[in-house]
């Protein structure tokens, strides 16, 4: 929905201390927030060993004044999990709302549920190696990128084992499809994540629509409809490296389905890949006049979670935006892809031929650009790459 005008709630996780406004005024400015300073850096939140370190609602990236800063400081240590699932498992405003593959169960998950950090009890930084506090990683939904990880930093190009019949089939597969694409054909394992938030629906009474272990459909007087889902099949896209991502202020498309962040690549370009996606739907206010997105204010005394006045939200964040707003406010259809890395399955969970290629097979190849299926009209090549 934006960081504009939202600053102070957003600022819990967007790491620093006194975030609470245009953070790109120039240095000294009065009120700019000066990324250039140390001492604006919150050490603690990836560096507490106590498990007692956390920031209250609303406070611009402070920590919680009820924490005893003194134990904190003195025992301060390397990050493990919870220090980075902190903000990346709750994102979004709760346990594994966004990503769908990392929610709290990473905290101590066993080895079926993530092969790497169960079996092998892997902190995130064994993969997500860092060099002067950057740390390694290419965002799904920005252009942060501090390097690539990747399957074969630890294991070889061509890993299935040669004494079997399929390797060579198998590491063939491997020119076509990212290694997550077989070794994770789950998702949302333990923790349910959102499908669907459609804000639209929001102001109105709470009210559960459907609820077992694997589902729940509710409206949340705050939120709107929201569906979530655990236990859940991959969507398979094209994927080279790169995502198209929508910026305040594009056409929106107002009478069918904006892309936020949709993957780059296709059948036809040799870098691209057969990656697995959750795909997340959303409905949210847009611009009926200037066919764009709303930013709107979200928190605080003036924001729409107190007077639930879409038109009084637009009107201060799209000030705070620097766009226009013409005071008519409507709906859109959005989508967004979270690409999967994480709740890696053990390697006999992890899809078999038929998995793909039988009748009730996980992938729509035809979607993905091939005549049928690839084991029986041809791979890339006959598909015109």
């Amino acid at each position: 929905m934006g960081i504009e005008s939202n600053w102070c709630s957003c600022t819990k996780c967007h790491a620093g201390y006194g975030w609470k406004d245009d953070a790109f005024a120039a240095a000294g400015q009065k009120d700019g927030f000066d990324f250039s300073k140390a001492a604006n850096a919150d050490c603690l939140v990836c560096h507490d060993t106590t498990g007692t370190y956390g920031k209250k609602k609303n406070t611009c990236g402070f920590p919680n004044p009820k924490v005893d800063l003194g134990k904190v400081a003195r025992n301060v240590g390397m990050p493990d999990r919870s220090n980075c699932g902190a903000c990346h498992w709750y994102g979004g405003g709760g346990n594994n709302v966004k990503h769908g593959d990392m929610g709290n169960a990473l905290a101590d998950p066993d080895r079926s549920h993530d092969v790497h950090m169960g079996g092998l009890d892997f902190t995130c930084q064994k993969c997500h190696t860092t060099e002067n506090h950057k740390i390694a990683g290419r965002s799904t939904t920005s252009s942060v990128s501090e390097g690539n990880v990747a399957c074969t930093d630890c294991h070889d190009p061509e890993p299935h084992n040669p004494d079997s019949g399929l390797a060579e089939q198998l590491n063939d597969h491997g020119e076509a499809i990212a290694c997550q694409t077989c070794h994770i054909p789950e998702y949302a394992k333990a923790n349910k994540t959102t499908t669907r938030w459609d804000w639209s629906k929001s102001g109105k009474s709470d009210k559960v629509f459907e609820k077992t272990d694997r589902i729940l459909k509710m409206r949340s007087h705050k939120k709107g409809l929201l569906v979530k889902q655990k236990q859940l099949t991959p969507s398979y896209e094209w994927y080279n490296g790169k995502h198209r991502r929508y910026l305040k202020g594009d056409a929106a498309d107002m009478d069918g389905i904006t892309d936020i962040n949709p993957p780059v690549g296709g059948i036809e370009d040799p870098s691209a890949k057969i990656w697995p996606y959750k795909l997340m739907e959303g409905v949210v206010p847009a611009d009926a006049e200037y066919g764009y997105l709303i930013v709107p204010k979200l928190f605080g005394e003036d924001g729409y979670f107190k007077h639930f006045d879409w038109q009084k939200a637009a009107e201060k964040g799209m000030a705070a935006a620097d766009l226009d707003f013409s005071g008519e406010v409507t709906f859109v259809e959005t989508m967004m892809h979270w690409r999967l890395n994480h709740e890696v399955a053990p390697s006999q969970h992890a899809l078999s031929c038929l998995d793909c290629h039988g009748a009730d097979g996980v992938m729509d190849f035809k979607d993905l650009g091939y005549e049928g299926d690839p084991a029986v009209t041809g791979g890339r090549t006959a598909a015109g790459q």
